[in-house]
């Protein structure tokens, strides 16, 4: 059985965690199985957008704990494990500099690596049976996907810190509240929900929503100057296509613009 399923819907790009038996946990498998089908999308201009989601239990509850916990391993192998991840960390470095807009569609668990996962995405959609959380801590783990980063980046350092310290698993108001979640959708809307902004998305001009990515994704690390010196830059680099040629021709005849990512 294939560890996801990928699908196109309108101007997104849907993958589905496919391991209902383990409630998702991720894999080697499942992440390389992302990352190609992905990689596809971002050539296809036809999608807009792309969509992580899991089925009506869980998103994604997290590593495959049972498939990689080694209780016989002495301290020094133990230690030396953490060089296995790769494929783990190649993944997220591929979500983080990925050019289209990513958006994670949860329903049920996303606990663990998989909220490390939807954390990393452009923004979360839940439904009211979303249960979130950076749990490692209850089992003597770390989050080793960023999530210590990408939360703190999310919520804040102090709300951060309760979360990671105690694992505590918040259910999808108070995610909605803490601003993990942009959306909170009736039980089993998460998907349609995302869907309907990926369509959003489209009507924009691909090239803009691509410049855009980039320049949020770096005003962490910005001055304010700094961000404006960049935004002249991206933004003269828009002068010279041809969808933006159409966006202004459009305004002025005033009808919807027609985009290609040109």
């Amino acid at each position: 059985m294939p560890e996801i399923l990928a699908a196109t819907q309108g101007a997104a790009g849907v993958i589905r965690f496919n391991r209902p038996e383990a409630r998702n946990a991720l894999t080697d498998a499942m992440l390389s199985e992302t990352r190609a089908a992905m990689g596809a999308w971002e050539q296809d201009r036809s999608i807009a957008a792309v969509v992580l989601t899991g089925d009506e239990r869980a998103f994604c509850a997290g590593g495959d704990v049972k498939g990689t916990a080694s209780p016989d391993m002495d301290a020094f192998e133990k230690y030396r494990h953490r060089h296995t991840q790769g494929v783990w960390h190649e993944f997220m470095r591929f979500l983080a500099r990925y050019t289209k807009p990513v958006i994670a569609a949860v329903e049920g668990h996303a606990l663990g690596g998989g909220l490390e996962i939807a954390l990393r995405c452009d923004f979360i959609v839940g439904s009211e049976t979303a249960r979130l959380g950076l749990t490692e801590a209850r089992l003597g783990l770390f989050p080793i996907l960023g999530g210590t980063w990408s939360l703190t980046r999310a919520i804040g350092e102090r709300k951060a810190r309760e979360l990671a310290y105690t694992g505590r698993r918040i259910e999808a108001e108070e995610a909605l509240a803490l601003g993990i979640l942009n959306h909170v959708t009736p039980t089993g809307g998460a998907v349609a929900k995302a869907l309907e902004i990926a369509e959003d998305i489209a009507r924009s001009a691909p090239l803009s929503v691509m410049a855009i990515k980039q320049a949020i994704n770096r005003a962490g690390r910005q001055s304010f100057e700094e961000a404006l010196a960049e935004g002249g830059d991206l933004s003269a680099l828009l002068m010279f296509s041809e969808d933006r040629k159409e966006g202004l021709r459009a305004f002025v005849e005033k009808r919807n613009p027609e985009f290609k990512g040109t």
